[in-house]
Parts: C-alpha cells; sequence; structure tokens
C-alpha cells in the first residue's frame, strides 16, 4: 500500500490555493444562491471514491447540485448516514455510486493490510466484504490481466452498493416510485474500456447490470446510452 511521496513547492502550492479560494468568491454565483433564500436544493447525491483522479465536477458544476459523499472504495456502508439524508430528507432525483479503474482501495483490500492502523483497517475491511459479496453473484472470471480485473472487481463492488441501497426500505421506495435512479457508474481513468481516457460508463442502473436492459431506460436518454460493463 505504500504510495511515493509527492515533493512540494509549498510557495507555489500557496499560491494555486489562493488563487483557486480567489476563484469560488469571483464565480460564485450569488444571485442563483439568493433566489433561492441560501438554502441547499442539490439533485444528485454522488457517493464517489476519494481517490484526487476522481473529481465530484466529473458530473459538472457542483455548487448546490451535488450533495457529495467520499470515501475509499466508494462503500455505502462508511457514509450511509450521509447518503440517507441526500436521498431521503434532500430528496435528490439521482443517486450515483461511481467507481473507477485502478482503484487504491480494491488493490489495497484484495491484498494484505493486516499492518496498517485500526481506522484504514476497518475500511478497508469494509471494502473487502463488499468484494467477497460480489464474487458471489460473479458467474464469470477475472482477467489474468491485473489492469481489467481490478476494474471487473470496482464494477462488482458498485453492484454491490447499489444492492445495499436497494436494501433500504425507503430508498426502495423511492426508485418503484420512479423518483429516484440509482445509477453505477465506471470512471475509466486508463482507457481499460477501449473508448478513450477519463469516459465515464453506465454499469449498472436500479439493480439492472445487463447492458442492453440499461439501454432500455429510455426516460434517461443518452445517459442509459452509455453503458458498458466488463462483468
Amino acid at each position: 500500500m505504500s504510495h511515493k511521496k509527492v515533493v512540494v513547492d509549498y510557495d507555489v502550492l500557496r499560491r494555486e490555493l489562493e488563487e483557486g479560494l480567489e476563484a469560488f468568491v469571483q464565480g460564485f454565483p450569488l444571485e442563483n444562491f439568493r433566489q433561492g433564500d441560501y438554502k441547499q436544493y442539490p439533485v444528485i447525491t454522488l457517493l464517489a471514491c476519494s481517490d484526487s483522479r476522481v473529481p465530484g465536477n466529473m458530473v459538472g458544476s457542483m455548487f448546490n447540485r451535488v450533495f457529495s459523499i467520499e470515501n475509499i472504495g466508494n462503500q455505502v456502508k462508511t457514509g450511509e448516514g450521509s447518503i440517507l439524508y441526500g436521498l431521503l430528507h434532500l430528496g435528490t432525483p439521482f443517486m450515483i455510486v461511481s467507481g473507477h479503474s485502478d482503484c487504491g482501495a480494491i488493490k489495497a483490500a484484495s491484498s494484505d493490510f493486516s499492518g496498517e492502523p485500526d481506522a484504514l483497517r476497518k475500511e478497508l475491511e469494509t471494502v473487502q466484504d463488499s468484494l467477497a459479496q460480489g464474487l458471489k453473484t460473479f458467474a464469470g472470471s477475472l482477467s489474468d490481466d491485473e489492469k481489467i480485473k481490478f476494474t471487473q472487481l470496482a464494477e462488482l463492488n458498485v453492484d454491490v452498493q447499489i444492492n445495499y441501497l436497494l436494501d433500504n426500505p425507503g430508498v426502495k421506495e423511492l426508485v418503484d416510485k420512479k423518483e429516484l435512479y440509482i445509477l453505477g457508474t465506471m470512471l475509466d481513468l486508463h482507457d481499460v474500456y477501449g473508448g478513450g481516457y477519463a469516459r465515464t460508463y453506465i454499469s449498472n442502473i436500479n439493480g439492472e447490470k445487463n447492458p442492453v436492459a440499461i439501454k432500455g431506460f429510455s426516460e434517461l436518454g443518452s445517459l442509459a446510452a452509455r453503458a458498458n460493463r466488463l462483468t
């Protein structure tokens, strides 16, 4: 699980941080915020991996639009309270569970992490449990190519998170009433799927994993057309 330490020029980093903070002020949508009485009205609850290569703005503008939860391996059980707040209290019509290629949490949970600190080990055990659940119902076989194999595992992990969500009666009711769509997505950072770098594919909608069936969700338009899976 070791990772090469980043060499940082702190003066450059400080300037970039200052510039970023000022850019947020200059681009702040104050009039829209005022019209909404300064309250939050998100339309997406996003569960993403905390990997720095998986930015929330991959789904577009974030401010007052995305209720975002991040943790290693995009685990429902690690952030369940926050997720349910987004779905049951804020009422976002979309829930996105975002997996990605080359997920460090998937790799770590597939290895020996017994020497890690307790808190980290606990989170990795949650990822490990998810992978075990996904493999129980996986009828295919994992690739010998590690790049493909770990992306397959990431897909299965997303499936398990969606199943966890659908096990919640309140969430399931919203899905059944078509007031909520749960989208499983895979961000392909490494062109594993062969369609190009940084493309996002739909791997699951409301528990449906068959790409042909996913494309049948015509009410979701071009989103459904992004259906693709390795598993």
